[in-house]
């Protein structure tokens, strides 16, 4: 078994999940095939796709966060919106790729053949190329067109497989939203941006932390947990000890947010 772990959803589809939780999904079509996010990047994501496909890959960024992006450099390009540039960049930095690194050992998993640490931390970005809601990845006979997404980060993305009805969305939809983070936008930013994605032609959608599909009807959920999330009906629920965190839970999903996403 490789340091990655593939599974099939669809023979147009495949999940890529790496040793930390994270995912990344690999969509082919007849002509190209698309990587949507590049987790932490440890083990060489060309090297998992070759054993799947062929065909030439276009790597696309959900997000800026180390955790969906720091495979990018892997690529020759990796398209991105704009506003997430920035925080991609930060997340690159050799504080977070050391962090990644920490996390794997405690794990217990072992680094990949012929690892080079050095290379790795100080591998950077990539070289990120601007992407805009509207843009349509052509795959031959399968497009992939980016959906705006911003909640969870300013420049958050999805990727709608008309053909499939399928929406990937890494973390911009998830049943605990993390709006807490100061990447982060109010909760009506996020209620409005899942409202607005709700009339897409999409049936079922993947996140980046599980390869199980997910039905449409989450959205509306999801919506309303921020619509009414309050501080009075929250309690405190701190995800890093230096960070302010409140937790508002209803019809069993939830959001994690600051006051000043409120």
């Amino acid at each position: 078994m490789g340091y990655y772990a593939v599974k099939e959803i669809y023979p147009w589809l495949r999940a890529i999940r790496d040793p930390l939780g994270a995912y990344c999904y690999l969509a082919i079509g007849a002509e190209r095939a698309l990587l949507f996010d590049t987790v932490h990047g440890v083990g060489s994501l060309p090297d998992a796709i070759r054993e799947i496909t062929d065909k030439p890959v276009t790597a696309v960024l959900s997000h800026g966060h180390y955790d969906h992006s720091n495979g990018a450099c892997q690529f020759e390009e990796a398209w991105l919106r704009e506003a997430d540039f920035d925080l991609c960049r930060t997340h690159a930095t050799e504080k977070f790729r050391r962090s990644a690194l920490k996390k794997l050992a405690s794990s217990g998993r072992a680094l990949p053949e012929g690892f080079d640490e050095g290379a790795y931390v100080g591998a950077g970005a990539g070289n990120l190329r601007k992407m805009e809601p509207g843009h349509v990845f052509d795959l031959g006979g399968l497009c992939m067109e980016v959906v705006g997404m911003e909640g969870h980060t300013a420049g958050s993305a999805g990727l709608l497989a008309r053909e499939h009805r399928a929406l990937l969305v890494g973390d911009a939809a998830n049943a605990r939203a993390w709006l807490f983070l100061q990447e982060s936008l109010p909760l009506n930013r996020y209620a409005e941006m899942l409202e607005r994605a709700a009339l897409l032609d999409f049936d079922e959608y993947f996140i980046g932390h599980s390869d199980a599909p997910n039905p449409k009807s989450d959205f509306k959920k999801y919506a309303n947990v921020a619509r009414n999330a309050s501080l009075e009906k929250s309690k405190p629920h701190p995800v890093f000890p230096w960070m302010e965190s409140y937790l508002y839970e209803e019809g069993g999903a939830g959001v994690l947010f600051s006051r000043d996403k409120l």
